[in-house]
């Protein structure tokens, strides 16, 4: 299973609540549709005062290709550039795992 995590920074002068509900409300939905998602989840941080990012995703994909496919796709690309709506897209990060459970 392949994952991708990103790690996402609210928009600068955005409250945590806003940016919840825009995610939620708003992104997640559409993102949804990307094609070959296997899963989708997000994370919002407790205190993000504390913390480097105001939120994290998880979206899994059944190998390396189908990860390029899903941003290749009408939904993928809607996604990347609603980021833009609610995030600080030069602060965020993205990393793609070759995930291995260990505890189920």
């Amino acid at each position: 299973m392949i994952k991708l995590v990103v790690g996402l920074v609210k928009k600068d002068g955005m409250s945590i609540e806003a940016f919840e509900d825009h995610w939620h409300d708003e992104h997640a939905p559409r993102a949804s549709e990307i094609p070959s998602l296997e899963k989708y989840t997000t994370g919002v941080a407790l205190d993000p005062e504390e913390s480097e990012y105001d939120g994290i995703a998880e979206l899994y994909f059944e190998n390396p290709e189908d990860v390029e496919t899903a941003f290749d796709s009408e939904a993928g690309r809607w996604a990347l550039d609603d980021l833009e709506n609610f995030t600080e897209t030069d602060e965020n990060i993205q990393l793609v795992l070759d995930e291995t459970v260990q505890v189920e």
